[in-house]
């Protein structure tokens, strides 16, 4: 798992250089991506750069405290 785990920092901290704005914009947004939220969870998606959505602290809170509304919203996934 620590493998992993190296190799996601690695490629989120690429990732969110590349992704600087926020998908959502829904919730006091900030504009600014500083979270990689993973739309259908960490599991066998961890690395998975098609299941993430760059966006700031505050949307990602929101995302996460809000699960059905953010399906609904396309923010997150069903998780199979």
């Amino acid at each position: 798992m620590s493998k992993i785990n190296a190799a996601y920092a690695k490629q989120r901290k690429k990732y969110l250089l590349n992704h600087q704005i926020c998908h959502a914009k829904i919730h006091k947004c900030t504009l600014h991506a500083t979270d990689v939220h993973h739309m259908m969870g960490r599991g066998k998606y961890h690395l998975d750069e098609s299941t993430w959505l760059p966006v700031c602290r505050n949307c990602h809170m929101w995302i996460e405290e809000h699960p059905q509304e953010s399906i609904e919203l396309g923010y997150s996934k069903k998780r199979i």
